[in-house]
């Protein structure tokens, strides 16, 4: 209680502007029990390391045995936990710069959980860059989060023998800027396992993260690592009591490190492999190509609705017709009545195309306000020769939202409307352009959203963001497997629910319609193990 009363205490006395300048997301307990465990667990030797020691959470009640190096730079929270540190012998406290500071030291044991912020400015990215190229001959991302920063510095300082686990944002295992510190972590092969959260279980307060516990060992050097994912308080608890066992049955899945590149995203891994668990299905690349919308640059600038087209007074010839947002998609149908429903209700659904050959006096004028507003200087507009130009893409037949949250969505687009890159489309190649309706039949179903659910990256909240990449490896129906018969059966179920759903139909029989296509691919598409019981 009192433990919790100080943080309290600090959380109310210190402001959020403050908290996210020095990117504090303090560990609950139940975590940092777990993290001090396996560092002790079997460790030679005494030396102890907490580079960003904040509330002391991750020292607490280790024994005095041990010595404790422990950094933070911020004097407000080393301040409001004075008295800890005060009474605790066997911890010296620094306070400076982990990233600046004691390069040449090494620990047996190193337990962290790291400040969660970007480099605070040009300055400060220079001289971080530089010391790491300097001590490890790294170069890193300018995008890498300093997370990333400590995670590679502490590693640097464990000694041969020791052992470490690290509370850190599971972004890295998918961004870009985490190729660099993923191929540390494959040279330098201590990481064990990776335990991961889905976001509903909210680690930390006010964080809009997913997080992932990192444990290494390099006493044991396995050339294997594990991806424990968990979903529950009840699951992370199981995954507690296994990282201490002798571990002869798998919690997670299992990965080579030879298996493991670099580049890929390192949380597919916290699934099955679908592809190779479940009958009829193929990876979505075999049948169509999922493409980003158009990337005006600009959407503000190059989308307009009727007031203002009429406003400057720009003739229809120049504007195709766009969704411009996702939330303009209220079904799983788009019709061209929904597209001059919302042209009606004022919407933005015109893209201004402007063709050089057609630049008529009220064009060239809002292409020069443009200019004014040095929208032509953007980071994508800028390098287009002209500047209002952009590369259009053809209308797709099913619409997929970038970003979602309790299920990907999914659009049967029944018109030649393009789309803005809120949306991904999915163009199928010509010999299954007829087989569309039994893809969105699929779409449409618990199955797909249970096996295209896990490329997503997430942001918190439930928000995930969906690439092209990721739809393109995740698995969809395989129509090569289904008889003509089997294939009447869902055109005709789908053709029922796109009825019902366009005409308003009895939601009775359409929730009806839907429970019946859905026991029509839980039945086709089964994991190879129930197959075989």
């Amino acid at each position: 209680m009192e433990e919790y009363g100080l943080e309290e205490s600090y959380l109310n006395k210190s402001s959020a502007l403050h908290r996210r300048h020095y990117g504090q997301y303090f560990t609950p307990d139940y975590i940092a029990h777990m993290m001090k465990q396996w560092v002790l667990h079997n460790l030679e030797g005494r030396r102890l390391l907490d580079p960003a020691v904040g509330m002391g959470k991750l020292v607490k009640d280790i024994p005095t045995t041990y010595d404790i190096d422990a950094y933070d730079e911020d004097l407000e929270i080393l301040e409001a936990n004075r008295h800890f540190f005060s009474s605790h012998s066997s911890i010296q406290l620094y306070e400076h710069d982990f990233l600046v500071d004691g390069w040449d030291k090494t620990y047996d044991g190193i337990i962290c959980n790291p400040p969660y912020i970007p480099f605070r400015n040009e300055d400060e990215k220079e001289i971080y860059l530089n010391l790491f190229r300097q001590n490890m001959g790294v170069s890193l991302s300018t995008y890498t989060n300093l997370y990333g920063l400590f995670i590679l510095k502490a590693l640097h300082q464990l000694e041969e023998h020791g052992r470490a686990a690290f509370i850190v944002p599971s972004d890295f295992l998918n961004a870009r800027y985490g190729t660099k510190i993923k191929e540390y972590l494959l040279d330098d092969s201590g990481l064990e396992m990776i335990i991961n959260t889905d976001i509903q279980m909210g680690w930390f307060k006010g964080a809009a993260t997913t997080s992932s516990l990192l444990l290494f060992d390099k006493s044991n050097r396995s050339d294997t690592i594990e991806f424990i994912r968990t979903q529950s308080n009840e699951e992370l608890q199981q995954a507690a009591a296994y990282m201490l066992s002798d571990r002869k049955k798998p919690l997670g899945i299992i990965r080579r490190q030879q298996d493991l590149a670099p580049a890929d995203k390192w949380r597919l891994h916290f699934y099955q492999e679908d592809q190779k668990r479940f009958r009829n299905v193929q990876p979505l690349n075999h049948f169509a190509a999922a493409k980003q919308g158009i990337k005006t640059g600009s959407n503000q600038y190059f989308c307009f609705n009727n007031s203002k087209m009429r406003q400057w007074n720009i003739g229809k010839q120049h504007f195709l017709p766009c969704i411009s947002k996702s939330a303009q998609l209220k079904n799983p149908f788009f019709t061209y009545i929904d597209y001059k429903q919302l042209v009606q209700e004022d919407e933005q659904m015109l893209l201004l195309n402007a063709d050089d050959e057609q630049l008529d006096h009220a064009l060239v004028q809002y292409l020069e306000d443009g200019k004014a507003h040095r929208v032509d200087q953007r980071h994508l507009i800028r390098s287009r020769k002209p500047w209002y130009r952009y590369p259009v893409v053809d209308a797709a037949s099913i619409l997929v939202s970038v970003f979602n949250r309790k299920q990907i969505q999914f659009v049967r687009n029944k018109t030649n409307v393009r789309h803005l890159d809120q949306l991904i489309g999915i163009h199928f190649y010509e010999e299954y352009e007829q087989d569309a309706d039994l893809f969105m039949a699929y779409f449409l179903s618990d199955r797909a959203q249970e096996l295209m659910a896990n490329p997503h990256k997430e942001y918190g909240k439930d928000l995930k963001k969906l690439e092209p990449d990721d739809l393109n490896s995740s698995l969809v129906l395989d129509v090569h497997a289904l008889s003509e018969d089997q294939k009447q059966e869902i055109r005709s179920l789908y053709g029922r629910i796109e009825y019902l759903t366009t005409h308003d139909g009895d939601q009775r029989e359409l929730e009806h319609h839907y429970r019946l296509l859905n026991e029509l691919f839980h039945d086709w598409i089964q994991p190879f193990e129930e197959e075989e019981l």
